[in-house]
C-alpha cells in the first residue's frame, strides 16, 4: 500500500502523514530488501522453514532427554 501512496504523490499536497515515507536518501528497513544490499539474501518462507525446524529439533531433544534419563 505504501508504493502505491508514493507514487500517485506529486508534490508537497500528498494526503495524510505519509511525508517521510520514501525519500530517495532516506534509510528505512526498505533497504534490506533491495537487490543491490551485500550479503545472503534469504526468503520469508526459507525463514520460516528454518525456524520451526529449529524449534522442533528442540522439542524432539527435550523429548529424548526425558525418556533417557
Amino acid at each position: 500500500m505504501a508504493p502505491a501512496r508514493r507514487a500517485g504523490a506529486g508534490g508537497a499536497s500528498g494526503g495524510g502523514g505519509g511525508g517521510r515515507a520514501g525519500g530517495a536518501g532516506s534509510s528505512n528497513i526498505l533497504q534490506f530488501y533491495t537487490d543491490d544490499s551485500p550479503g545472503l539474501q534469504v526468503g520469508p518462507t526459507t525463514v520460516l522453514v528454518a525456524s520451526l525446524s529449529f524449534v522442533g529439533v528442540v522439542v524432539l531433544l527435550h523429548i529424548w532427554g526425558k525418556f533417557r534419563m
